[in-house]
Parts: C-alpha cells; structure tokens; sequence
C-alpha cells in the first residue's frame, strides 16, 4: 500500500480490498486499465471536498504506483529523522508547521548523500550517520500550473554531538530543535499528513 498526499487528504493505493473504515472516509475505486486510473485521479484533483480516494488493483502494487507516478511531473527529494543521544528527534519549522530536514536531491547524488547534506544545510549540524532506511513518503503540489509529485526518500539517523541546531534562515526556516518523545503530539498535532506515519513508524522502531 502507498499513500500520495494532496492538499492533506490522501490517495490510497492498494492491491487489497480497502477495509471498511477506508471505505466509509472516502471514495473507493477499482481500476483495470491506465484510462480508469487518470480519470479517478482527475476526478480527486478537481474535487473540493478533497474527500479520501482509495485506488484499488489487485494484480501488481508497484506497477500501479508507476502508472500513477506517470501522470504528473516526478521529483525526488531525500532527508532524515535525526535523533541524539539523549533520545531527541530534530525537528524544523518552517511555514508555520513543525517539519522535518529534507530537500531535492542534486545529480549523481544518491538519497543517502543527499539526506545527510539536507540535514546539515537545513540544521546546521554535522557528523549524523544513517543507521535506517524509512519508508517514503508522497505529495502532490502544484507549480507553474503543473501538478508536481515528489517522493522523499527517508533516514533514520543518530547525531552524538552536541552542536546547538541552527536553522538555515534563507530557505525560511525560522526554528531548529530537539524534541523529546512527550512532545510529539505537539509535532503531530502541527506538522503535514503525510509525515504522520512516518514519524510513529521511527518511533516505534527507535523506542
């Protein structure tokens, strides 16, 4: 399963039958042809309730998420959950919402160079290792008039020093700090849909 996010609702792909509570929240599609596929994506994009949509094909996830990566203009982007030796994760804010260090990856750059790069740029930190791939997340946003689809690719990281975090003012980051775990429902409670899962994943494998 994959979840894209478009103006904080998200669009579900699935190859198994979505569950009642996913069916109750939104619209559910069945699709057997890339024609269905755009046109179920259309209809989402231009809805404005922005009501759940689950696109369900029982036959091959990953071919369905390329087909739908196929209708819009594809950017990757890498960063990483950062977590210190006392059990902090590092956290940004940047337009008014708590978010995480990231940022488009360079050429011949991989997503790992790219994530420790975005980190210390973002952050101002140096020296963080990656110990953990995290899953992916997805959104959709819009620029110069065309639908942009981003993945971010994720990692886990563990920084030992002690470098007070200094945020990278010239691309509007006006915060930089360490949270512990008590505070996460405030991150959660401000910060973007589509990183929900992915916060709570790392803490539950980093608890």
């Amino acid at each position: 399963m994959y979840k894209v996010f478009y103006n904080e609702s998200p669009v579900i792909l699935t190859d198994s039958y979505p569950d009642a509570k996913t069916a109750e929240s939104g619209r559910v599609v069945a699709i057997n042809s890339r024609r269905e596929l755009k046109d179920a994506v259309n209809h989402f994009l231009k809805s404005p309730s922005f009501q759940p949509l689950a696109i369900y094909n029982n036959e091959n996830i990953k071919e369905l998420l390329d087909d739908f990566i196929s209708l819009f203009w594809y950017l990757e982007a890498s960063g990483g959950i950062v977590r210190n030796m006392s059990g902090e994760r590092l956290f940004i804010y940047r337009f008014g919402r708590w978010d995480l260090p990231k940022g488009k990856m360079e050429k011949r750059e991989s997503p790992a160079e790219a994530a420790i790069r975005e980190v210390t740029e973002e952050t101002g930190i140096t020296g963080q290792n990656i110990v953990a791939e995290l899953p992916s997340t997805y959104h959709i946003y819009e620029f110069k008039g065309k639908k942009v689809l981003k993945r971010t690719f994720w990692f886990a990281m563990e920084y030992s020093g002690h470098a007070i975090p200094v945020p990278q003012l010239e691309e509007e980051i006006t915060k930089a700090a360490w949270f512990d775990q008590s505070k996460l429902n405030m991150i959660l409670g401000n910060t973007y849909s589509s990183l929900h899962d992915l916060i709570l994943f790392d803490v539950d494998k980093r608890h």
